[in-house]
């Protein structure tokens, strides 16, 4: 079994890859610094000495730099059993300070990243029928945050996006899952006053995705809150 991850090295991508190893998959893992990808590469054949691991660099809100790692693995594999899109970025702004340049960021790394390295893979899932497509998006791809309007807009994009995969992909055996996190202790809190261990977990997030990936139906969305939900 093959599973291709973004922005593996952090966060809930980080615990999304070390629980497919637990699972048994060979990996194929992207994101921008290469160093912190050798070691990851290195943290996970120390455990599973076994497991074919690849690691590529990519700024997944550049086009190109999106459509040659796609290319890489449908070169090098052929084809695949699981594609996580999860790499994103979340930046706060409000209608009062909202600016076009900040939404087209926005929009490329966490809408654009997707559907560019989704397209390449579809022809051979659905000669396959089979495989699953996994998309990180947010609680916030279904209501909407006053003080973070560009990201609730793109990852409401890429919702819509995975239902509409979902339901070209069905009828060819392909699931496609759409995980829904709300605040989650990653990164994108560092330098800011929040109670990180009151959030959700990368682990959980983790937990969600194997779940969906190991359930005899399709799971189509799976949220998961914070218990306090003035988090």
């Amino acid at each position: 079994m093959k599973a291709i991850v973004t922005g593996a090295t952090k966060g809930i991508g980080k615990a999304i890859t070390m629980a497919l190893a637990e699972e048994g998959y060979d990996l194929g893992l992207g994101a921008r610094n290469l160093s912190e990808l050798d070691y990851l590469s290195k943290e996970i054949k120390a455990l599973h000495p076994d497991l074919e691991v690849i690691t590529k660099s990519a700024d997944f809100s550049q086009k190109h730099e999106t459509r040659n790692f796609a290319d890489t693995f449908i070169h090098y594999w052929g084809d695949i059993d699981v594609l996580v899109n999860n790499v994103g970025k979340y930046e706060e702004d409000s209608l009062d300070n909202f600016s076009e340049s900040n939404l087209k960021s926005l929009f490329n790394i966490n809408f654009y990243s997707a559907l560019r390295l989704t397209q390449p893979f579809l022809p051979e899932f659905k000669r396959r029928k089979s495989g699953h497509i996994i998309n990180i998006c947010s609680v916030l791809s279904k209501e909407s945050r006053n003080h973070a309007v560009s990201y609730s807009f793109s990852k409401q994009a890429l919702y819509t996006y995975t239902k509409m995969l979902r339901e070209e992909l069905r009828t060819y055996n392909v699931k496609v899952t759409a995980i829904l996190p709300g605040s989650t202790n990653t990164a994108s809190w560092d330098g800011l006053e929040a109670p990180v261990h009151e959030f959700v977990q990368p682990i959980d997030v983790a937990n969600g995705v194997i779940m969906a990936l190991n359930s005899n139906g399709m799971v189509e969305e799976l949220e998961i809150k914070p218990v306090n939900p003035e988090h």
